[in-house]
């Protein structure tokens, strides 16, 4: 089950239970609602969870700026930016990209055009109302 919950500043935080799953020398990344053949864009979940982890170090003040960043993971800066971008989805966007019941045409180069603010905004754009 998925859950969501903000902190005193406002932040959200999600909890997606999901899997890894080896097959052959390629490892999956399965949602927990999903079947193995369901499971649609393993690359945008994975640039999610990239964006979450790379806001953490820069939030923790392991790194400075994006550029730091972007250095230590040996990314270009605008790279690194896009993905970061993925953090200001709304919570029931990212968890049907987990769930693998997003529409396909959910891509991290729709996404990364611009993600509106408002998360409502954000369902029209993106084919999730």
């Amino acid at each position: 089950m998925n859950k969501i919950e903000t902190d005193d500043t406002g932040a959200v935080f999600m909890n997606i239970p999901c899997q890894l799953r080896k097959s052959g020398k390629r490892v999956m990344l399965i949602g927990a609602e999903s079947s193995f053949e369901e499971f649609k864009n393993e690359s945008l979940a994975r640039s999610i969870m990239k964006a979450c982890q790379w806001t953490r170090l820069l939030e923790s003040g392991k790194f400075n700026t994006v550029l730091e960043l972007a250095n230590a993971v040996k990314i270009d800066r605008s790279a690194v930016a896009r993905t970061l971008s993925l953090v200001n989805l709304a919570p029931d966007i990212v968890t049907a990209i987990f769930n693998g019941t997003a529409p396909d045409t959910l891509t991290f180069a729709k996404l990364v055009t611009g993600i509106p603010d408002d998360w409502q905004e954000q369902r029209k754009q993106f084919g999730m109302e």
